[in-house]
């Protein structure tokens, strides 16, 4: 079995990818995408539409003579774990076009189960169980059918998950094994330039692989990439800018080209598109031109300011351009060292992070660009400075809405090394594959200023630490030295650690306060450190020691988003009433009743079916704030005043928030319990004083603690009043009102229009009100979709960690009053229209133009 194309081999065959990253400014394409010189035929292209897909193994269908007539046509990418389980029937075993009589029959006769409303979940046969929220892998194959003319052609796979063997014509190019890392084949050799080609893809997710949600397939685009014979290969431009300064800047630009000798010449285009710096070179003998192009009073990239130059690279052959590269670059300065920790342009830099698994909620694993924006855009707005690609590369279009957008990033390789996690996991390739996964991630994703630091893997756990650390070290630093190096909880133990030879930052997990991460520091003075997972819990501890130590660079929580799997980990826990815990105390979880608290059937911390999310999120699974985000706010003086009421709990017990979990609690003064009933509340403040007001009358007064007062209010219906204070001046308040009943349906969508760009979308949050229009807080009650006009409903989804219905039936059940539907437009600039109903409710329509151009 040949491999020998796969991405990241040598230099020469991995490098290019950057020159899609701007291709925006000069030609309108998604920035994964970049015009070829010399004529109006994109150089990179989509080659995501027209596969047929087939969910099962199939003999023979790597051969171009296979008849897949029968099989299912679809666009990438895509995710056959998320879809409904293939084996539906309605409940008097018949087929059925109705989704609402399908329920799932157990394909296995020797193994009957209850039917169950449709979906992705299987208790009986999911191969990793909680891990990966139940949800089913196995065996795919996939086939594409096309005719091309080409001097030179590229194909390029984002990701595969995972697994998968790649033929043209029968011919087999090559075998890639790890699920979230690029890869390229040159089709070249094999083409039919006269005739139709046949490109088929097989894809094996079977197995216990993964700790978290991975999905299965092609998740992630592809791209075809067409060029002379001369040309600059994948990932051949690489942008460095050694010198950064408000009014002298460099930026440094090395160009491989392939083929034959040539020029090169490169022009630096700054934010609004208009050329500053220009300069040529000729390439040397190992077919690379150096360049150095100042830019005078460079505007910085930065969070807050989030400035994207330009390079455009063009390979000159007697004067002509025959290859044409762009990609995009932000001028700015990295320092991290124990005495300053991090500085980004010579200032002080706090990273408030988070943790980020690659799922989309109800789009599983699959990767389309408006998704990781919109993530973006949301974590943003909840106050977060920085993710960290847990445990794997993210995919390009994340990593441009970071640069777009201005969000930092911690980029990491892998979970496992050479010692696994699970048995059929990526530790069975590593030590064949690591060297050509990294380096083709190094040179992807290095031109990218959002990433200001690389982790080499989460948690290792390998006897061999220190040796295979050492030379995955070295590798990277042999391609990139602009960046330091961590290893996410690498220093978590101790502070002789095999990583701290190695590294240039150190990391911990859950290390609240300090605990040992303090020790460590004073054993390595000279490097920064950071805490790479943390608690929602112990959101004050952590904050309050980055404050109070410069060495110590930040936070990133576990986690930032909730994700597919680790099902039910971040579920709040109840403790005995009494048990007087503080919140983040973490010693008193082996207190009381450790085996109601973790869940250790499948083999890590969680709770069983139906759980299937890890509900640890700041956001949760459609991207609404949760509690400890409110506490987040506060803390951070983004707000200052929040106010949330815990949910009711069984008599003799109490929340805790501890650990992954935090209070159940919602923004709500509406609730069925009896006259009286004590409610706990909580008012989230940086102030000094808070007091809190029922329907105008202060009841009660406290000082904050941690940015938290605690209050035990009777029920009342009415108005529940929080006022914050400092040194005696009111600096904020917030009320919550009693409601009516449910009455009526809202749609609220995250845009005003769409595109006929397939990666566009339209997240559209349905909302129970009452007869006034206010948001029912804790409505609980299935709403019906319709879609007409130009598009299709994408997925469906709510934030309940526990309801386990279809993400791709028209129908969901709302979780704190709201539901979210997906809408992905079609190929026509008409428009798409959706309408919500539920029985007894005044229903809503929500019309958006479909048309060209970027969606407002």
């Amino acid at each position: 079995m040949s491999r020998q194309h796969s991405g990241g081999v040598t230099r020469r065959q991995a490098l290019g990818l950057a020159a899609a990253a701007a291709a925006a400014l000069e030609t309108g394409l998604p920035p994964s995408q970049a015009a070829a010189s010399g004529g109006d035929i994109p150089r990179d292209r989509s080659f995501d539409e027209g596969w047929l897909f087939l969910r099962g193994d199939a003999d023979g269908a790597e051969r171009p003579s296979f008849d897949d007539t029968a099989w299912r046509a679809l666009d990438l990418p895509h995710d056959w774990s998320i879809e409904d389980l293939p084996y539906a029937t309605s409940t008097d075993g018949a087929a059925t076009s109705d989704p609402s009589l399908l329920v799932l029959k157990d394909p296995d006769p020797d193994q009957p189960q209850a039917p169950r409303v449709i979906g992705p979940f299987d208790t009986a046969h999911s191969q990793n169980g909680g891990s990966t929220g139940y949800t089913v892998g196995g065996l795919g194959w996939y086939r594409k059918h096309f005719e091309l003319e080409a001097e030179h052609a590229e194909l390029r796979f984002d990701g595969v998950y995972q697994n998968a063997d790649v033929w043209l014509n029968g011919v087999h190019l090559g075998f890639h094994p790890y699920g979230y890392t690029s890869f390229a084949y040159d089709l070249t050799p094999h083409l039919d330039r006269t005739g139709p080609n046949v490109l088929a893809v097989r894809v094996d997710n079977s197995g216990r692989n993964s700790r978290w949600y991975s999905g299965s397939g092609i998740y992630r685009h592809t791209w075809l990439t067409v060029t002379g014979a001369v040309r600059i290969p994948l990932w051949g431009v690489h942008v460095t800018t050694p010198e950064v300064s408000a009014h002298h800047s460099v930026a440094h630009v090395e160009v491989t080209v392939e083929g034959a000798p040539a020029d090169v010449r490169v022009t630096v285009l700054d934010p609004r598109g208009e050329p500053v710096s220009a300069r040529g070179a000729a390439t040397d003998a190992d077919g690379v031109a150096v360049l150095d192009l100042p830019v005078r009073a460079a505007a910085l990239w930065s969070p807050d300011s989030p400035s994207l130059y330009t390079a455009r690279a063009e390979v000159l052959v007697r004067g002509r351009a025959v290859d044409t590269v762009t990609t995009v670059f932000g001028i700015r300065s990295l320092v991290w060292n124990g005495e300053a920790g991090f500085r980004l342009n010579g200032e002080t830099v706090k990273i408030t992070g988070g943790c980020v698994h690659h799922d989309h909620g109800p789009m599983g694993a699959v990767a389309l660009d408006r998704s990781e924006e919109r993530r973006v855009e949301l974590l943003k707005a909840a106050g977060f400075n920085a993710v960290r690609t847990a445990h794997n590369p993210p995919t390009p279009a994340l990593l441009d809405a970071c640069d777009r957008l201005g969000m930092l990033v911690m980029d990491e390789f892998f979970d496992v090394w050479d010692t696994g996690k699970n048995p059929q996991d990526y530790s069975l390739y590593f030590a064949e594959w690591w060297e050509r996964d990294l380096t083709g991630t190094v040179l992807r994703d290095r031109n990218h200023p959002s990433v200001v630091i690389w982790s080499l893997g989460n948690e290792i756990t390998d006897t061999t630490n220190g040796q295979r650390g050492a030379q995955l070290a070295a590798a990277l630093r042999a391609l990139d030295r602009t960046r330091p190096i961590t290893l996410g909880g690498g220093s978590t133990f101790s502070a002789d650690d095999p990583s701290w030879s190695y590294v240039d930052v150190g990391d911990v997990h859950y290390n609240a306060n300090g605990k040992t991460y303090g020790p460590m520091h004073a054993a390595h003075p000279e490097r920064a450190m950071t805490q790479s997972e943390g608690f929602p819990a112990t959101i004050y501890q952590d904050t309050r020691f980055v404050e109070e130590n410069a060495w110590a660079v930040g936070n990133w929580v576990w986690a930032a988003w909730d994700y597919l799997g680790e099902s039910g980990i971040g579920k709040t826990p109840m403790a005995p009433e009494g048990t007087a815990a503080s919140i983040g105390d973490q010693s008193v979880m082996p207190g009381w009743s450790l085996a109601r608290t973790l869940h250790h059937s499948w083999g890590g911390f969680g709770y069983p079916y139906p759980y299937f999310q890890g509900n640890c999120g700041d956001l949760d699974l459609i991207g609404q704030r949760k509690p400890q985000n409110h506490w987040r706010a506060a803390l951070t003086g983004r707000s200052p005043v929040e106010l949330l009421v815990e949910r009711p709990t069984l008599p003799g017990t109490e929340q805790v928030a501890v650990w992954w979990g935090y209070f159940d609690e919602l923004a709500g003064w509406t609730w069925d319990v009896a006259p009286d009933h004590p409610m706990t509340v909580h008012v989230y403040t940086p102030g000094d004083d808070a007091r809190l007001l029922l329907n105008g009358t202060e009841i009660a007064r406290a000082a904050p603690e941690r940015a938290m007062a605690t209050f035990t209010v009777p029920y009342r219906p009415g108005e529940l009043t929080a006022v914050a204070y400092r040194d005696g001046d009111e600096i904020g308040r917030t009320t919550l009102r009693t409601v009516g009943a449910p009455a009526a349906l809202r749609l609220v969508s995250d845009v005003r229009s769409l595109t006929t760009a397939r990666d566009d979308l339209a997240h559209v949050l349905v909302e129970v009100t009452d007869a006034r229009g206010r948001l029912v807080p804790d409505a609980t009650l299935q709403v019906g979709f319709g879609i007409t006009g130009a598009g299709q409903l994408a997925g469906v989804a709510n934030g309940n960690p526990h309801n386990v219905d279809s993400f791709t039936q028209p129908r969901r059940h709302t979780w704190h009053g709201r539901a979210l539907a997906v809408l992905r437009p079609g190929k026509q600039p008409v428009h798409i229209t959706l309408t919500a109903t539920a029985p007894g409710l005044r229903p809503a329509t929500l019309t958006l133009p479909v048309k060209n151009g970027k969606s407002e």
